[in-house]
């Protein structure tokens, strides 16, 4: 059970709570601080969103760990139901609230939440009677011998356990993709620290407890990381640790903006763990971190070389828009170190953010319109280069203009995309959208030309289905062949790879096309897509071409092969085909299973589980086993000559048994 140390004095039982982000009076305590002085004995306590008098924990009083800390035995129980909640629960809010309260508040108060004037040190809590401020805990370096005994200790067992007594803790990772979840924990600003691979219950960020370690395990190549504690008790809390270590009243957090790399990726393992802020711009496209992340090369005045990397969640990367070029300043967040095992190995360095709010001072490229297509007779989606902020969108009639008499009414933002809603259109006719420069995106960046985009009112749009890809050409001059269902335009459809974080293949021209009809997609194509005829640019002229089919330019990015989703979106953003191709060689990436998942929930795949279960690499079947496979196909340097895989039903039943290598069959349907 975890317990709460007594200090003659101190309040530090005041109810803990995850904030919830409404209320009528608070959220935590710090809302009730503007009340009177409580008797003597007794403290404001945040609950059911009141605040209320409370009688102090008396000396020694064992809590029960289910309802205040919200953690049992952390050796034991932290993987089972706290490991569901606190991943998203106190991962998000304790990482957010905490990092914003214990932070800001507890950097001002420097305590339990009431006011000491001055602010008491790192090492102090407020006496809520005295209003002075009394030390709490061992003294730090203490404690950093013990987390340096810790990360020297050999094996990955340990008997007797290892105590770390008087730790802060600086930072709650939430659990994300195959990351675990845990706690930062850091005596000093010049380190060292440590990470606890145990779900952190309701541990807020300034905590200050005790704990044992009789276990560990080795993450990311060669971090060593706590994975069985006990005795985990708070001894005091609201510790201003997200302060810079050069403010008063000093924190943990070490400003390594200017550190160079002598310093700091000579010397990952010492500050692996440590709090840090740093800024500097995002030096190159961003590539996959592991399931959920994305790291970007992260220059700073410091340091210009590609094994320091920005890693953040792929919701945080797509929510600010994060792309290269960005100025961004991290806060406060944990430094990870991740060694792969090339030989001789690399060691990248990894600033790291959880939260949105630990990214600050955001600048990027400014947001521009980039296109709009009617999705009825009275929307149309207007797409620009950024997510657009909500908030931004005021007097939506007076912010989107319109040509040829209709006019904005209201809209909904979809990350970069405005739906904004219409009075009546006239199918086919041209029209004009325009932003204004209050349209924002969301990190309050303004939009800039082009502002502007023209369309045509809405018309029914084509159903197409894909009936044949080759993924291994030289020069990304990949081929995806789709077979008309219904008549109609392909404006605004799009090819896709992958269904989370996808890549665009192709963006389909304004075509009107009739059912049965056959398009072949060029990808990285110098030749133009045909939109007056299947023969507009005929085979004799161009021999890549198909007379009989439609031939469309694709993008430049081709198809990357390995376990793979391709799909086709209309213009709503709806899923009209989708099939799952395996690559059985290599590793499959480690989100293939869940873009899989996507298509199975979306009913464009059977069957929609495997085995009862979310499909993955270890259920009964694999994710690989329900999928077409590909592998067969030439490894590189394919030519439309070569094998390809194609549809051999001309019954689409949505399985694996639809698809088959041969010989391929361009811009006719398939035999």
């Amino acid at each position: 059970m975890l317990k709460r140390s007594w200090l003659p004095a101190l309040v530090t039982t005041v109810f803990v709570t995850v904030g919830t982000g409404c209320g009528d009076e608070c959220v935590d305590q710090f809302d009730c601080r503007d009340k009177p002085t409580p008797p003597a004995g007794q403290v404001y306590a945040c609950v059911e969103n009141k605040c209320e008098v409370r009688a102090v924990t008396p000396p020694d009083e064992e809590v029960d760990a289910g309802t205040d800390a919200g953690t049992t035995d952390a050796g034991t129980d932290a993987g089972t139901d706290a490991g569901t909640d606190a991943g998203t629960d106190a991962g998000t809010d304790a990482g957010t609230d905490a990092g914003t309260d214990a932070g800001t508040d507890a950097g001002t108060d420097g305590g339990t939440g009431a006011q000491c004037t001055p602010a008491c040190t790192l090492t102090q809590v407020c006496n809520p009677t005295t209003l002075t401020c009394e030390n709490s805990g061992p003294a730090v370096t203490d404690t950093s011998a013990q987390i340096a005994a810790f990360k020297a200790a050999a094996g990955t067992s340990y008997d007797p356990a290892l105590p770390i007594n008087g730790a802060f803790v600086t930072y709650i990772k939430p659990l994300v993709g195959t990351d675990v979840a845990g706690f930062f924990l850091q005596a000093e600003a010049t380190g060292p620290a440590m990470f606890v691979a145990v779900d952190p219950g309701t541990l807020q960020v300034g905590d200050r407890v005790n704990l044992s370690v009789s276990g560990a395990t080795v993450l990311s190549g060669q971090n060593k990381a706590a994975t069985t504690i006990s005795g985990l008790t708070i001894v005091s809390q609201f510790h201003p640790v997200r302060n810079l270590n050069t403010a008063t009243p000093a924190g943990l957090v070490v400003d390594q903006s200017s550190a160079p790399t002598t310093e700091l990726l000579d010397k990952a393992d010492t500050y692996f763990a440590t709090i840090a802020r740093m800024s500097g711009t995002l030096n190159g496209a961003s590539a996959t971190s592991g399931t959920g992340h994305v790291a970007f090369t992260f220059r700073t005045a410091g340091i210009n070389n590609a094994n320091l990397k920005l890693r953040v969640t792929e919701d945080i990367a797509a929510d600010l828009g994060l792309v290269d070029t960005c100025a961004v300043t991290l806060a406060a967040g944990p430094l990870w170190k991740f060694t792969s095992t090339a030989t001789p190995p690399v060691t990248t360095l990894q600033p790291s953010a959880y939260f949105t709010t630990d990214l600050t001072g955001i600048t990027c490229p400014a947001p521009t319109l980039t296109g709009a297509i009617a999705t009825s007779l009275t929307e149309v989606k207007v797409s620009f280069s950024r997510p657009v902020d909500a908030a931004s969108l005021t007097n939506v009639p007076a912010q989107f203009t319109f040509t040829n008499g209709i006019q904005a009414q209201s809209a909904t933002v979809s990350g970069k995309d405005v739906y904004v809603k219409t009075t009546e259109q006239v199918a086919g006719t041209d029209y004009a959208v325009s932003a204004t420069t209050s349209v924002k995106d969301t990190v309050g960046g303004a939009v800039v030309i082009p502002n502007t985009a023209s369309f045509k009112g809405f018309r029914v749009g084509a159903v197409l289905r894909i009936t044949e890809v080759q993924p291994s050409a030289s020069n990304n001059l990949d081929l995806v062949e789709l077979q008309v269902l219904t008549g109609g335009t392909t404006a605004g459809i799009q090819l896709l790879q992958d269904v989370n974080s996808p890549v665009t293949l192709a963006t389909m021209p304004d075509v009107a096309v009739a059912a049965g009809d056959i398009i072949v997609v060029h990808i990285a194509s110098t030749t133009d897509s045909e939109t007056t005829s299947k023969n507009q640019f005929p085979t004799s002229s161009t021999p890549a071409n198909y007379d009989t089919a439609w031939d469309f330019k694709g993008g430049a990015t081709g198809i990357t092969f390995s376990s793979r989703v391709i799909l086709v979106r209309n213009a709503q953003d709806q899923i009209q085909d989708a099939v799952p191709f395996t690559r059985n060689s290599g590793t499959p990436p480690a989100a293939f299973p869940g873009n899989l998942q996507a298509i199975q929930a979306a009913g464009q795949w059977l069957p929609a589980d495997c085995g009862g279960a979310l499909c993955s690499t270890t259920t009964t079947p694999t994710a690989a086993a329900v999928s077409a496979d590909w592998t067969t196909l030439p490894t590189s340097n394919a030519t439309p000559a070569s094998p390809s895989i194609r549809r051999v039903s001309t019954t689409d039943t949505n399985t694996k048994d639809d698809w088959a290598v041969g010989a391929s069959s361009w811009g006719v349907a398939n035999p």
